[in-house]
């Protein structure tokens, strides 16, 4: 199978088992869970070359991992299951968590328990607030919204389709050289109208936000989708590596696909929770 048959098979099974499983939401607290897992697996992977990982390095991996695994199903269960507000303390586990971080580097023997601390914390702020966000736009007073989850997905998925494509037929004009040159403004622009269209049209489709407001939506998608996937090339460049893993064959890992996705997600939340 060649490399172009192999992405198209993988992106296939990728979007079937994503829609599938986020119909319900229960099989949105098990995929997520394990997308926050894996995708925290890999950014601790890539730069275990700027940890210490002598001695309690897979006590810290497994710890990081419950931090951000915990975050996400704290709030999910806050906003699903709550509908009265009682259990918001709950969210004290988080920092109470986060701070063990340091008392770890205690009983380690690093030389470089700042690197350590830092990287651990980062992964947290890169995949388990925006994984435990996710959460405040999908559920409302006790519901779940899998529709707006689709529409942001589908409008991700597109974004990119569509600045790759219209990139490579009309770019001239590198967006960010220093960090991936094959990405130009023309392609950039013309996945925004594009996007922009499809937003203005959700609202047929999908409950949960006006046409406005998907059209709102898909303007804050556009920019930060396409900055987090420059973010993470930056990332990935300055560590020398192409990809986050392997277990999408012919995409890399996890974390390659949901760069763009991860980043929107605190904008998102901030725009949809505070503003419709």
């Amino acid at each position: 199978m060649n490399k172009f048959m192999t992405r198209a098979v993988t992106a296939l099974f990728f979007v079937v088992v994503m829609i599938g499983m986020s119909s319900f939401h229960i099989g949105y607290f098990i995929l997520f869970s394990l997308i926050s897992v894996f995708c925290t697996l890999e950014f601790l992977g890539i730069t275990k070359s700027l940890r210490d990982e002598r001695d309690t390095s897979i006590y810290r991996k497994t710890y990081t991992v419950l931090i951000n695994l915990s975050a996400f199903l704290i709030t999910a269960y806050i906003v699903f299951f709550d509908e009265n507000g009682n259990t918001y303390q709950y969210l004290l586990f988080i920092p109470a968590m986060l701070f063990g971080l340091f008392i770890m580097e205690l009983y380690a023997k690093s030389d470089t328990p700042f690197n350590n601390i830092a990287v651990n914390l980062s992964a947290f702020i890169y995949i388990g607030i925006p994984f435990s966000l996710l959460n405040l736009i999908v559920f409302h007073n006790g519901e779940y919204y899998p529709d707006i989850l689709f529409g942001i997905l589908i409008m991700v998925w597109v974004y990119d389709a569509a600045a790759y494509i219209i990139g490579s037929k009309f770019g001239r004009t590198p967006l960010f050289p220093r960090i991936s040159p094959n990405k130009t403004r023309e392609g950039s622009f013309g996945g925004l109208l594009i996007l922009t269209l499809i937003g203005l049209t959700l609202g047929q489709i999908f409950k949960g936000l006006t046409h406005f407001e998907w059209a709102v939506v898909s303007i804050i998608i556009a920019y930060f989708s396409a900055t987090g996937d420059l973010i993470e090339s930056m990332l990935k460049r300055s560590l020398n590596i192409k990809d986050s893993g392997t277990i999408l064959p012919g995409h890399g890992g996890l974390l390659d696909r949901f760069d763009a996705f991860i980043f929107v997600i605190p904008f998102l939340a901030l725009y949809i929770v505070v503003f419709t």
